[in-house]
């Protein structure tokens, strides 16, 4: 980069570096896809965990921009969504080349059924999008946007293991697997929503905070009855083949709530690497 370019990038620690990014959120679905697939003792071949990284990181990509394109207050928005600012030319270039290669890598990599499935998928992401550029409020009047993306991202990282295991998949995307994973990922939205609130003050209307002010003081509670209840279920439900899976889901709710008591003490950069760790380290 020539100096006005590096004179745009914040000076960060190099661990904030993958969600600047974006490789934060593909690494932990890639992560989630090799532990579903060892779970239930499907053989999926390493370039479709390869594609699955790089159409994570498209959609993440491709938010990104639209978000930094819409901030109404730049020098108040977080540091990701600052960054896309600062750089939006440079990002706008790299995501149309990610685009690209990510089709090539479906096109020649990917069975034409996972195609067809995670097109139908891609579905729900394009209504996301939409949403954030035109919408106000809950996605569908009644859910939450972080509930949405967390489900969706559940059922997307997983997609590929299903479609290897021949199983019916309209029946798996409402597995208790993908459920429970699907309430951690949700949980982990929530939470950088109510970490990053103060970002998103006239920046994102659309995030539960601002919309719904309450959930800040009441998420520590909110985190702690979900975490019991994932652990409940879990040890429940101790012969089921996706006990592991109910497990590390609970474990990660754990670990989030734990981080819910530092919020206001700690920085919302670390957070939100620290809600990370909590996806992956279980």
């Amino acid at each position: 980069m020539n100096s006005a370019q590096q004179q745009n990038v914040p000076r960060v620690s190099w661990w904030i570096w993958p969600n600047l990014l974006g490789i934060d959120a593909p690494t932990v679905a890639v992560v989630w896809q090799y532990f579903f697939a060892c779970n239930f003792s499907v053989k999926i071949p390493g370039s479709n965990y390869l594609t699955l990284f790089f159409v994570v990181w498209v959609i993440y990509s491709v938010d990104r921009l639209l978000d930094a394109r819409m901030l109404k207050r730049p020098e108040e928005a977080s540091l990701r969504h600052l960054f896309y600012h600062r750089n939006y030319r440079m990002a706008f270039v790299f995501t149309g080349i990610l685009i690209v290669l990510t089709t090539l890598l479906c096109l020649c990599f990917l069975p034409m059924e996972l195609i067809k499935t995670g097109s139908f998928v891609g579905a729900f992401v394009v209504v996301y999008l939409l949403h954030q550029i035109w919408a106000k409020g809950p996605m569908m009047i009644v859910i939450p946007k972080e509930v949405f993306i967390g489900m969706i991202f559940a059922v997307g990282a997983t997609l590929t293991g299903h479609i290897w295991s021949g199983e019916f998949i309209p029946d798996v995307f409402f597995s208790p697997s993908v459920i429970i994973f699907g309430v951690l990922c949700s949980i982990n939205c929530i939470a950088i929503s109510v970490w990053e609130r103060s970002h998103d003050v006239d920046n994102d209307s659309n995030a539960l905070p601002q919309l719904l002010p309450q959930v800040v003081k009441l998420f520590p509670a909110i985190a702690s009855v979900v975490f019991i209840c994932l652990m409940v279920y879990s040890f429940t439900n101790h012969s089921h083949v996706g006990f592991p899976i109910f497990v590390a889901s609970g474990i990660g709710c754990g670990l989030i709530t734990v981080l819910s008591f530092f919020d206001g003490r700690a920085s919302s950069q670390f957070l939100r690497f620290a809600a990370d760790m909590a996806m992956i380290i279980p």
